[in-house]
């Protein structure tokens, strides 16, 4: 059962989102009913998606925000949730081929870029090689320093009577632009990879 993805069972759930004036007069997204678990330490608001794995067929294609968020900060195996495989050239990853290495002269030479995928334990990395639909023929790679990045998600902005609307298309936040952070609704972490090694499985 995938770990991180979201399933057909599950469903985002906005509904307490509104526009909060904070103590210094500044608007932004909030939840009336906030929890200190919606947002990240970098004051970032994240989606709240309900919890029901297995629960109809998993949407490989869309990660749930809560466990993908979970896998990425404490290095779980994105697939079974357990650990994540880790020796000294570092924690396991998976890219489909061609996604981040086209830029890449020698496809041989450490990978480095920015990921929403989590990483993964050797076991299930064989058996995501060969089922998971989006990977395709897969690189796989070790990364001795992954870093927090910034987050993926929606930028949502109040019309004229008050009415959150979303921007057509969502987009990256890297952490630290303050003022962006403000309108933000983060669904996935990125997590920049450094000092990478190309491995087999």
């Amino acid at each position: 059962m995938p770990f991180s993805v979201s399933w057909t069972g599950e469903h985002t759930d906005i509904s307490q989102l509104y526009v909060r004036t904070d103590h210094k007069g500044v608007p932004g997204l909030a939840y009336r009913d906030e929890r200190p678990e919606d947002r990240d330490r970098h004051g970032v608001l994240w989606a709240r998606m309900t919890w029901a794995p297995g629960s109809g067929k998993p949407r490989f294609a869309d990660m749930h925000p809560l466990r993908q968020r979970d896998a990425m900060l404490l290095k779980l195996c994105q697939v079974c949730g357990k650990p994540a495989d880790r020796t000294r050239e570092g924690w396991l990853f998976l890219e489909a081929r061609g996604e981040h290495m086209a830029n890449l002269p020698d496809p041989s030479a450490p990978y480095q870029g920015c990921t929403s995928k989590p990483p993964v334990c050797s076991g299930c990395a064989q058996l995501a090689a060969r089922m998971c639909p989006h990977l395709g023929d897969p690189v796989a790679f070790r990364s001795r320093k992954p870093l927090l990045w910034g987050a993926f998600g929606g930028v949502y902005i109040p019309n004229r009577v008050g009415r959150l609307i979303p921007r057509a298309q969502d987009d990256h936040l890297p952490y630290g632009r303050t003022n962006a952070t403000r309108w933000f609704l983060a669904n996935q972490l990125i997590t920049e990879l450094t000092k990478c090694t190309p491995v087999t499985l």
